[in-house]
């Protein structure tokens, strides 16, 4: 095959969401992160025990924008599904784009980025994790959140925690990711604090926050009233202080260093298959299966032919398929490099054969034997493309 470039044109208006300039006028009121809980039952045994924990060990937050029917245990069970309040009635699915679920990830992520706290949409199939359903609109649970509180050294692993961003609020993000993070250290043992701009704070709006490396005063309303500490003996040993807490200290504690992202995505190709056929001019989509510990979020896509050499420049994309038009005649090698957010590269490559008869009926098992294709005749030169929809996606330094 004669070689040939590779171009990609983006499209315009396809862009995710970019939590980094979602945040706020300084005139935006600020919102209640935590509804009130009704009075906890007598807690029941589990149905498993939780995996071995030890103090220091990495952890998962479970983001489950997917919706949810949860039934009643005590105390919550992130692995059953099962909790001692909202369960009332299902969790529809967000109503948000994906593009906004990533952009409330990659805040998460950047925001717990010096903590072991890996944060992901896909279920983990085994271990503890703890769950934020992130479902429900504030009018509903009267305020952005909830969560248990009070779990100093995460002896119960698996709660569940709540973030009611649906409806009006189902753009936001850095909004998203503080109610995400507020609530789930709320079950990690974490009260609130007078800091306005921190996670804890007990109100917010769609301003960035982080977890304070400093010891604030703790609060117990959004009223700034000095609260009870859930686990002053911490306190006392971060900040000499019962009533005052560091946040980012207590993190460090229980599940250690920053988590490191090593595992590649696992990217298989759906369509077309390798060999393929097609009359010239050949128009099909590339669909691949993305699966990775982090999915989802934003891939770097290179996309080249033949023995080109690979693109400097990528797409970044939510979904690594791409559109191919008007291929002409020819024995076409696609190769396609797949990155996740961490740099963890896999690769898929496959054929595509274009010649000028139409592809053969398919074979029945009454024929008693396989399809044959057409051969191909060499590639000369030509003009085609890739379309694919932008996703930009930007991280923003903690402060």
């Amino acid at each position: 095959m004669e070689a040939s470039s590779l171009s990609v044109t983006l499209a315009p208006g396809i862009g995710l969401a970019l939590w980094l300039a979602a945040g706020p006028t300084l005139a935006e009121p600020a919102h209640t992160l935590d509804a009130p809980l009704p009075p906890r039952p007598t807690p029941d045994a589990f149905s498993a025990p939780p995996a071995p924990f030890a103090l220091g060990d990495n952890t998962t937050l479970f983001v489950n924008f997917e919706g949810v029917q949860l039934g009643e245990c005590n105390p919550s069970d992130s692995r059953r599904d099962c909790s001692w309040y909202n369960y009332e009635a299902p969790f529809p699915p967000f109503s948000g784009t994906v593009q906004t679920q990533v952009g409330v990830l990659q805040a998460m992520r950047s925001d717990v980025s010096e903590f072991g706290i890996r944060v992901t949409a896909q279920r983990p199939e085994s271990g503890n994790y703890t769950m934020v359903v992130y479902g429900g609109t504030e009018s509903e649970y009267g305020a952005l959140g909830s969560a248990p509180a009070g779990d100093c050294d995460d002896d119960v692993p698996n709660q569940i925690a709540f973030a009611h961003l649906d409806g009006d609020l189902n753009e936001w993000v850095n909004g998203g990711a503080t109610t995400s993070l507020h609530e789930a250290a709320h079950s990690w043992g974490l009260d609130h604090i007078d800091f306005e701009g921190s996670i804890m704070f007990p109100s917010g709006n769609n301003a960035p926050t982080y977890f304070r490396e400093e010891c604030d005063g703790m609060v117990e309303d959004t009223d700034l009233n000095p609260g009870q500490a859930a686990c002053p003996e911490l306190n006392m040993e971060h900040c000499g202080d019962p009533s005052r807490q560091n946040a980012a200290a207590r993190l460090t504690r229980l599940f250690g260093p920053a988590y490191v992202d090593i595992e590649a995505p696992v990217v298989d190709l759906l369509e077309p298959s390798d060999g393929q056929y097609f009359q010239a001019p050949a128009n099909f989509d590339v669909i691949f299966e993305t699966t990775d510990d982090q999915h989802p979020q934003a891939y770097s896509v290179w996309a080249w032919l033949g023995d080109d050499a690979r693109p400097d420049d990528e797409s970044i994309r939510v979904d690594p398929g791409f559109s191919v038009t008007d291929l002409p005649i020819g024995t076409w090698d696609f190769h396609v490099v797949v990155a996740d957010e961490a740099g963890n590269e896999s690769r898929v490559d496959f054929t595509i054969e274009v010649g000028e008869d139409p592809p053969p009926d398919p074979v029945t098992e009454e024929d008693g034997c396989g399809c044959r294709t057409p051969d191909a005749p060499g590639g000369s030169g030509w003009a085609w493309w890739i379309c694919v929809p932008v996703a930009l996606a930007r991280r923003r330094k903690r402060r």
